[in-house]
């Protein structure tokens, strides 16, 4: 039987490289695949994920994963705060080394024909026996990752030794090889329900957002160009249901407690059932890797209007066939597309079913069939070697 090992920096982390994982990781079990998935840190002491037949393993379950970087050193103002800090990421660095050690051990232990690591951070724990059956997920858009330096330079230094980079669409990997690196691949994320219903988006007159609240996701311009376009009477119908955890500025606020049509709804365990209820889905982000949330829209026949957050945006979205893809920061434009499906009954319902359509292409059997792919070529190329 096949072993796949999957890594992540965070062992008991419910963010969307867990339920790509995840989802990969059923499949594979389903293919008859023994799976695992290898965690160094937790993030939320003494949660436990349950929910999987999949063997979830954390190396250190004592820290949590809150690591202090040179970065963090240098911007500390006050000696007395700088040498705290110092002494803190001396303290982390010895840790994690510590957490690498046992990594090896654990990974050579185990002995996987194919490693799958989400985070840079895992390959330093990788044995070096193991780094050509090694496949690296850049779950980020290109400029992302150009940012964060150390990524780049582990990437860069490990390039020859692993076997593939894969990034999360086309355009990516060619902006990846145009930057010199070398043996690309690409693979959509999958999505990770399936379903043969379609949501009923003339009838449901509603506006759904499932996310996580953060800065980069900008949910409160997206609560004030939803507010302008509800002003308009033809518009008293309709509703704008947000769904997660985070906090909202001021204004968004004051909408929430005054309007009747925009209601923060929470945290949701069943976004299926949400989208099922919904006519259409927006995304405001900054930056997406890629969205799970839009592939998720697609499945359920929702169509999605987003501002272009990234390389994946136009291989996610095709403009005006299941939404529109707007220029970053044309807020104007933003409103004009909102207010022209919500007034426009045979356009939504032509969207929603190419949003369906175009949905199969995430369908988790058709990208673990790419998988098993790469799987083959790693066997042939380690054959060779």
């Amino acid at each position: 039987m096949k072993k796949i090992l999957f890594l992540q920096i965070k062992g008991n982390f419910l963010g969307g490289i867990w339920y790509v994982d995840k989802s990969l990781g059923e499949e594979f079990l389903n293919r008859g695949y023994d799976v695992a998935i290898l965690g160094i840190r937790n993030n939320h002491p003494g949660l436990e994920i349950k929910d999987t037949p999949l063997k979830i393993t954390t190396i250190n379950t004592t820290d949590i994963w809150e690591i202090t970087h040179r970065r963090d050193v240098l911007n500390k103002v006050g000696r007395r705060g700088f040498f705290k800090t110092l002494n803190k990421y001396f303290a982390d660095y010895k840790k994690l080394n510590d957490d690498y050690v046992v990594m090896k051990k654990m990974i050579s232990e185990y002995n996987p024909d194919y490693i799958i690591a989400t985070h840079y951070q895992t390959l330093k724990g990788i044995p070096d026996q193991y780094l050509n059956r090694t496949i690296f997920v850049q779950h980020s858009s290109f400029n992302y990752l150009l940012d964060d330096k150390n990524n780049v330079r582990t990437l860069k230094r490990l390039n020859d030794k692993i076997n593939s980079l894969c990034w999360l669409c086309e355009s990516t990997m060619n902006r990846a090889i145009d930057f010199g690196f070398k043996k690309n691949k690409y693979i959509y994320n999958p999505n990770k329900f399936l379903t043969n219903l379609k949501a009923d988006v003339v009838k449901n007159k509603k506006i759904v957002v499932v996310t996580r609240i953060h800065a980069e996701k900008r949910i409160d311009l997206m609560i004030d160009i939803v507010n302008e376009v509800f002003k308009n009477p033809k518009f008293k119908d309709w509703v704008f249901e947000i769904y997660g955890v985070g906090s909202f500025n001021r204004n968004s606020e004051q909408i929430l407690k005054h309007s009747n049509q925009i209601i923060y709804k929470g945290l949701t365990d069943n976004a299926e059932k949400v989208l099922m209820n919904a006519s259409l889905t927006l995304n405001t982000s900054v930056f997406e890797g890629f969205s799970l949330s839009i592939i998720e829209s697609f499945s359920c026949g929702l169509p999605v209007i987003a501002f272009n957050f990234g390389e994946s945006a136009h291989e996610q979205i095709i403009n005006d066939y299941n939404g529109y893809v707007i220029e970053n920061d044309n807020v104007s434009e933003f409103k004009e597309k909102l207010e022209y499906l919500l007034s426009n009954e045979d356009k939504l319902l032509e969207m929603s079913c190419n949003a369906k359509e175009f949905s199969s292409k995430f369908e988790i059997d058709r990208i673990a069939d790419q998988w098993e792919k790469v799987f083959e070529q790693v066997e042939e190329e380690n054959a060779k070697s």
